[in-house]
This record gives structure tokens, C-alpha cells and sequence, in this order.
């Protein structure tokens, strides 16, 4: 039952806000309703045991296991089994661009020597205390443990990114603990290595020379990121980032550990790290053509509703890179928290929570002892305005989201979305990536935008 118990109070807060985008907590996914199979090895060998045993059992002695097997993974974790019906899916991607590519630049005795021997498949997410997700784990350079199969869709772009940049971050791991990268790329950023990496924003981390927000975790992570970030989107995106993303300072950091990536490979491994970027490219491309912006998209709200494909628009600071303002108001929040003994996570969604209802859910946990996970929420009704925006009007809160409104008066981020005309609609990153865009109408340049889903 909605609770509108403060409804005025609420109001005033949001019309006073000071100004300085799978739910990370929700483990309540029914493993019976996917199509999965158990650990049976009286089991005959179907269809796909064949097919696997084909393109990465025989001729690369790698064995992918996506019959549920618990005792592979960690047990205080709540994870759902792969649907079988995904399993090709995703392998056929994970053969194309990476096994081809690096065996045509390397050979079949690199992958037989460096690959993983055992790809470990699981349906969801596996998400940290801290709201930080993990979507593959590699364990000594022998067993690679790949996550979110069950949402895997080689149509979708974005899909097929985040898939292969799991995989060939991994894989440069293995590379490099078995032939060192120079220590000299430690010394190029040294001071801004951090173990709160998870709390800083895209744009911060890329102003300071990394290039995601994971890059600054160590320099082991800030190596494989840059790996996996430029053979995944290529020298067309990755020069895109850089472009607009970056200062001359930053950017000159990064060229630096470009430099020095392209020569590890060289030297270590004899391969020309820019044909395999472009042979990388050439297999995403096979996979899902571009379209050159030909592409007819939808309208907006006939793809994300209540009743729609997508119900949620999510944001991530630490992966997309949001204009100031925005990131400001998420700063605001989190300082006002940090003096509660609080932090505010990176990622927030907003979404369709009935018919007429939308919903800013905002995640926050304890930063001393053990660490306790919340979720506030904030209900609003769209209301649609003659002249095409959107207002979305405050409906009340859950205790929680009262709780950081009232209590503590964490308004920046409510503040952005709450009785304010706004133009929602599709729009195109410097990076090329579409998202779905919040403008508000007194001031568009201060906008955000978030990632469509569920």
C-alpha cells in the first residue's frame, strides 16, 4: 500500500532541495522458473554438450560447464542457474571475438596455452555488499566464472559489449600474471590507485587519467581496463571517449598507458595490439551490424512504461559519464550521508512502479562494521504537459526515502527529478552509445541520462 503520510512535507523539501539516474539488492529470483539443468553426469550428452565439446572442449581443451553445479561458486552469494537456452548464445559470441580473433593474430597454440580451461556459467548478476556487480571472476588464470547469461541478448549492442568486456578483461589478467607488464605503467597515475573506487563517478575517474571508474581499483585492474576498453569499443568509440571525456591532463595520462599496452603486447606476446582492436571490431560488427544511423528508433514511451519491454531506466555513475550538475547532486547526497555513517551507492534506478506511478529507488548501506544495505523509495505520478514534457509529481516515500529526505535532507539527486517540467527522450552519447535522456526545461544543458532496461 503507497503511503502518502507526508505528502505536503514532501513537497516543500523537494520545492527547497539544495544544489550543490536488475535492482543491486534483490536476490528474489525463483531458480525453478529457468530452464537450467542439474550436475548429472549420468545425464546423456544433449544438442549443446556436443556443440560445446566441438568449438572448446577438443581444440582448445576448455570445458563450460552450465550444468548447476553450487560448489563452483561462492555460497554466501545468491545466483540463479543459466538458462540452457542461452548457453550457445553467448559462447558463439565468446568464440567469435575472442578465441578467432586472438587466434588469428597469435595462433591456436596461444589460446591452447593462455585460455582458461574452464568457463563456469551462471544466470545472474553476482552483486557486492557495496552495491558494486560483478560480472565475471577469474580464478588463477584456470577458471573464468561468467554472470548475467540468463539476460544475454547478441542483438543488443550494449549486451554484447558488456559480455565481451568481462571476457577480455579476464583474459589480459591471465595474460599479465604470466608475463608482467612494465612497472613503470604503475608510476603513471600512482597516487590515485583506491579502494573506493566504487564511489567514484565516470567523469572524476576519466579527469584523473583512468578509463572507467574500476580502473582506479590498482594498477592490475587500471592494465586490464585499458585492454578491455579498447578492443571492445574500438579506435572509433575508444577515440570518441577520449574526445569528449577527457582534459588535456587526463588525456595525456591515458595515452601514456595506450602506449604502453600496445607495447606490452609486442613484446610480451608478439601481437599487434591495433589489428586485433580492429579484428575485434570486425567480429562485434558481424554480430550486430551498424546500422550507420539508419536505424528507426521507437518513440521513448512506447518502449519504456508499465506495460512495455523496458519498465527502468537505470544510471550508474561509475559507468556512464553524467554531466556535472548531476554528479554535484549525487556528491551533495552522499556527503550528507557520509556524516550519518552512510554512503549513497553509485547506482539508482528510476521506474515504472505502476500504470500511473514511477519510482526513484536510491540505495545506500553502512560504511563502519558490518555492513547493512538499504533501499529508500520515492513515488511520483507523470504528468504529461501540453507542450511535450513531462512533471513528475511527489506521491510520498517509503520510511527510508522520508528518512533521507526529511531527516537528513539528501534532496540533490529527488530534487533533479521531482516537480520540474522535463523532456524525456532517447539521446546519443559523444561516445555514440544511446541512453535515455532527462532535460530539464528551465535548464536542458543540465541534464542526465540512464540506461534503459528492466
Amino acid at each position: 500500500m503507497m503511503t502518502y503520510k507526508k505528502f505536503f512535507l514532501f513537497m516543500a523539501v523537494m520545492a527547497l532541495a539544495p544544489m550543490a539516474c536488475e535492482d543491486p539488492y534483490n536476490d528474489n529470483v525463483d531458480a525453478s522458473q529457468t530452464d537450467y539443468v542439474n550436475n548429472d553426469n549420468q545425464r546423456p550428452p544433449s544438442a549443446l554438450d556436443t556443440w560445446l565439446q566441438n568449438n572448446f572442449t577438443a581444440p582448445y581443451n576448455i570445458e563450460v560447464k552450465y550444468r548447476w553445479d553450487a560448489s563452483e561458486l561462492d555460497l554466501f552469494r545468491a545466483v540463479v542457474p543459466p538458462s540452457v537456452s542461452k548457453v550457445q548464445g553467448v559462447m558463439e559470441v565468446v568464440k567469435k571475438v575472442w578465441i578467432d580473433t586472438y587466434t588469428k593474430l597469435a595462433g591456436e597454440a596461444f589460446i591452447k596455452r593462455y585460455a582458461p580451461k574452464q568457463f563456469v556459467l551462471v544466470g545472474s548478476a553476482s552483486y557486492n555488499f557495496d552495491g558494486s556487480v560483478l560480472l565475471g571472476t577469474a580464478e588463477g588464470g584456470r577458471k573464468v566464472v561468467l554472470y548475467v547469461v540468463n539476460d544475454f541478448d547478441s542483438s543488443e549492442e550494449y549486451a554484447v559489449k558488456e559480455m565481451m568486456h568481462t571476457i577480455e578483461h579476464e583474459f589480459a589478467h591471465i595474460l599479465h600474471q604470466n608475463i608482467s607488464y612494465p612497472s613503470d605503467f604503475k608510476e603513471i597515475t600512482p597516487g590515485d590507485y583506491t579502494a573506493n573506487w566504487n564511489i567514484t563517478s565516470l567523469s572524476q575517474a576519466r579527469a584523473r587519467g583512468f578509463i572507467t571508474s574500476y580502473a582506479m581499483a590498482s594498477p592490475d585492474e587500471d592494465f586490464v581496463e585499458m585492454v578491455a576498453m579498447m578492443l571492445v569499443e574500438g579506435k572509433e568509440g575508444y577515440e570518441a571517449i577520449l574526445t569528449c571525456e577527457t582534459s588535456a591532463q587526463s588525456l595525456a595520462l591515458i595515452r601514456k598507458k595506450e602506449k604502453m599496452v600496445v607495447q606490452y603486447f609486442k613484446d610480451a606476446y608478439n601481437i599487434d595490439f591495433y589489428a586485433l582492436q580492429e579484428e575485434v571490431q570486425k567480429a562485434i560488427r558481424a554480430i550486430v551490424p551498424d546500422d550507420g544511423g539508419g536505424e528507426v528508433v521507437p518513440p521513448l514511451f512506447d518502449a519504456w512504461g508499465f506495460d512495455k519491454e523496458n519498465t527502468t531506466v537505470r544510471f550508474d555513475l561509475t559507468v556512464l559519464n553524467e554531466p556535472a550538475d548531476f554528479v554535484a547532486r549525487y556528491n551533495y547526497d552522499n556527503s550528507v550521508l557520509q556524516r550519518e555513517g552512510l554512503s549513497l551507492d553509485h547506482s539508482f534506478k528510476l521506474f515504472f512502479s505502476g500504470e500511473e506511478e514511477i519510482t526513484l529507488r536510491l540505495y545506500y548501506y553502512t560504511n563502519t562494521g558490518d555492513r547493512e544495505n538499504f533501499e529508500a523509495n520515492l513515488y511520483m505520478l507523470p504528468q504529461r504537459n501540453a507542450n511535450g514534457t513531462v512533471t513528475l509529481l511527489p506521491m510520498g516515500a517509503d520510511d527510508n526515502g522520508y528518512y533521507l529526505l526529511d531527516g537528513l535532507r539528501a534532496t540533490g539527486l529527488a530534487s533533479f527529478f521531482v516537480n520540474r517540467p522535463l523532456t524525456i527522450n532517447w539521446t546519443t552519447a559523444c561516445s555514440g552509445e544511446r541512453y535515455v535522456g532527462f532535460y530539464p526545461a528551465a535548464a536542458p544543458e543540465k541534464f542526465c541520462f540512464g540506461i534503459l532496461g528492466n
